[in-house]
């Protein structure tokens, strides 16, 4: 019998798997294990608490933080008091903080640290509907140990009546950088208007400002009063820890409400309002509720592969994103455990040796990461043992490509099977390298899959394409990489490749309990053959309430149960497996009249060892144009190389040899022998200097590209390139 709430997850699995180990938290260089049994009860604490502090169903509560063990015991207690959470990066800009809470009517957030904190004092004068506060760490106050609030870690602010160091360092720091706030008690603030009153001056001239006026209004705008535990003008702030020990003494004395009102939760309960990336426009809120999930819960683990109770995930991916949350989640519902890491090779790296995961939870950029690095290494190595693996390499990839003709796992989009002279030669490939392969895999490529951990018996892969010549490498290496689709609105997952048959280049099969059709561009009522092009519409529980306040864009996408995804996408030739081409909207439409996608162009390039990132442009222009962003380390070895001299990084871009460079690999990978149509095939090139980030707006919390805002910021180059 399926579940039918999370509650219902958390309740089953405690009492199933009790002293199994549920989370892990690297502490002291280790990973410590927190069974199913503590977990429970840290949820049950913790949703007490918030009981206690008067939260209650339908209230919209804000969960601002990066993946840890509190992120998941806020969220499960969260749901478990029937309340909404609404959850955001730790990394989060003040305009996304004041966008998420203000829209979603969040009557209070858990923010992580300081750092996010800092992020919401820009921006508090906007949320007067914000009444609590909750820090999982702990923020530094300049303070005498006596007046600082639980909340905060008390630094001293003077040193035998003279102004202490760190305290000086920081108040330069912030007036120099104009950034972060100083928080400070009653007597630090009046110890510092002292300061300034008879020091003031010099200060004021080791910081370039006019006189003493300049430096009290700056560090006034800076500065934010502690007064009787709370920061002046702020709502109520109090410390995860605080309200966990309130819970802990309410439980011991026998307060049962939290599992009262969990149990009582019914499917169409709403559990989240999640935020999309906003590419095209300001975000929208996916509501999402308990059958939503469940349908990806309750249906994915069976369609992914062989998943139990002794399975380690390795968690790398933030949990405030719906596709890492439900892979938790699925985790919880069958027993196994989660170790929590970061996706920075530094850390991820030793982890994988430590932990030895099973499943790994990844994005394409952890693989692209992965790929260039073994790269790297094996070209700047011996010039035998570069023949070795790139010979190695050409062995796994034919033998590999045949064998899928005859498992049938290549997937076909113009006909339903190989001509029997195409199996005969599959055949005959496959036993002429069946040995080599053995050895070739033992000898060199074991060497990679020991990286991961030497147990992973298979990856997913979300949250963006995977590249055709990742997905090939992956497979000639024997690391099973199992690509899925999905969306925030669908909870996420639509379709995903199955472990006992993966079929390379597409996402796999639509998971149980999942409707998907492919419908013309221009009328939705038409469905399109298999191994033809259309938009990918979807139907079934895993779909979204709808757009949280914004009935008009539910309406656009939402129709007699079907979701439309905005994706661009064909089913092979018999139907069963999806692949993705692209976004509806990223279609660019040439002066021409030729419609273009631009992601598998993108993917292409990015197949080039010097190219970092990239964006294809050209809407309503006579060509295509390419921004490209260099891989400044593998440009750095080139210009080594070929004696070619530079200062800085626009220095060394701007040179004729570096730009003939990227011409000559545009040529090569965006050609009709790798089957790209003419009017693709003439793009221009510019280089930039800067990778698009987030700070600038350019890239999503997700790494998507947020191409209209590119497409405005570089519109000069854009006209250069891709002609007026």
């Amino acid at each position: 019998m399926s579940l039918k709430t999370l509650n219902e997850i958390l309740f089953q699995s405690a009492d199933k798997f009790k002293e199994r180990p549920a989370f892990k938290v690297k502490k002291h260089k280790q990973f410590v294990p927190i069974n199913y049994q503590e977990l429970y009860q840290k949820v049950i604490i913790f949703g007490t608490g918030l009981l206690e502090l008067g939260f209650k169903k339908g209230n919209h509560i804000g969960l601002i933080s990066e993946n840890r063990l509190e992120w998941i015991l806020s969220d499960l207690a969260i749901i478990g008091v029937g309340a909404v959470d609404v959850p955001a990066s730790g990394n989060s800009y003040a305009r996304d903080v004041a966008f998420k809470l203000e829209h979603s009517d969040s009557i209070a957030s858990i923010l992580e640290g300081e750092k996010i904190l800092t992020e919401f004092l820009k921006v508090s004068s906007r949320l007067s509907n914000i009444k609590t506060l909750i820090l999982l760490d702990q923020v530094k106050v300049f303070s005498d140990s006596q007046e600082n609030p639980e909340w905060a870690i008390s630094i001293p602010f003077q040193n035998n009546g003279k102004i202490d160091k760190i305290f000086y360092q920081k108040i330069c720091s912030i007036i120099t950088n104009n950034s972060g706030y100083l928080l400070l008690s009653e007597n630090a603030k009046f110890f510092l208007e002292n300061y300034v009153t008879k020091q003031g001056e010099e200060l004021a001239r080791k910081l370039s400002l006019k006189n003493i006026s300049e430096l009290q209004e700056k560090i006034l705008a800076k500065t934010r009063i502690i007064k009787q535990g709370q920061i002046e003008n702020i709502p109520v702030i109090c410390s995860f820890t605080k309200i966990y020990n309130l819970g802990k003494q309410l439980v011991e004395k026998g307060d049962h409400r939290f599992v009262d009102i969990a149990k009582k939760a019914q499917p169409d309960d709403l559990i989240s309002i999640i935020y999309t990336s906003g590419t095209t426009s300001d975000p929208k809120g996916v509501m999402l509720t308990h059958r939503n999930v469940m349908h990806n819960v309750n249906n994915l683990p069976k369609a992914v592969g062989d998943l139990h109770e002794r399975d380690r995930f390795l968690s790398v991916l933030p949990s405030w994103h719906i596709y890492e949350r439900t892979v938790e989640y699925c985790s919880i519902s069958f027993g196994a455990s989660t170790a929590y890491s970061k996706p920075f090779k530094q850390i991820l790296l030793p982890d994988l040796l430590l932990e030895k995961p099973t499943v790994l939870c990844t994005v394409p950029r952890i693989w692209n990461s992965l790929y260039k690095g073994i790269m790297n290494k094996i070209k700047n190595g011996g010039k035998f043992q570069q023949w070795i693996f790139f010979k190695g390499l050409d062995i796994g990839k034919k033998y590999k490509h045949a064998k899928r003709m005859l498992d049938n796992s290549l997937p076909l989009f113009d006909r339903d099977q190989y001509s029997s002279q195409e199996i005969k030669e599959a055949k005959k490939t496959v036993s002429n390298l069946s040995l080599q392969y053995g050895l070739v895999n033992k000898l060199a490529f074991k060497k990679i899959r020991d990286m991961l951990g030497g147990e992973v018996k298979f990856a997913i892969s979300g949250g963006g394409a995977l590249q055709e010549d990742i997905d090939i490498f992956l497979d000639a290496v024997d690391v099973c990489v199992l690509e899925g689709y999905g969306l925030t609105e669908t909870s996420p997952v639509i379709a995903g490749r199955c472990q006992k048959k993966p079929i390379i280049f597409t996402v796999g099969e639509p998971i149980p309990k999942t409707t998907v059709k492919i419908v013309d561009k221009e009328k939705d009522n038409v469905i399109m053959p298999h191994g033809q092009t259309g938009i990918v519409m979807v139907k079934g529980d895993l779909v979204m309430k709808g757009y949280y306040k914004n009935k008009n864009r539910t309406a656009q996408v939402l129709k007699d149960g079907w979701f439309n995804t905005g994706d661009l996408g064909k089913k092979t030739y018999n139907g069963k497996y999806l692949k993705i081409i692209g976004r509806i909207k990223d279609t660019i439409v040439l002066r021409g009249g030729e419609n273009v996608e631009p992601q598998p162009l993108e993917d292409k390039l990015k197949e080039s060892q010097y190219i970092n990132m990239v964006i294809i442009v050209g809407q309503d222009k006579p060509r295509l144009g390419a921004l490209i962003i260099p891989d400044f380390e593998a440009l750095k070895e080139y210009a080594q190389k070929n004696n070619i001299a530079y200062q800085t990084k626009r220095d060394i871009i701007s040179k004729n040899e570096i730009i003939y460079l990227f011409q000559k690999e545009q040529k090569r990978l965006i050609s009709r022998e790798n089957g790209f149509q003419p009017y693709e095939t003439v793009i221009g090139i510019a280089l930039l200097s800067e990778e698009f980030t987030h700070e600038k707006d350019e890239i999503t919390e997700s790494l998507k590209l947020r191409r209209f805002v590119i497409h405005e910021k570089y519109q000069q180059e854009i006209d250069q390139i891709c002609g007026k």
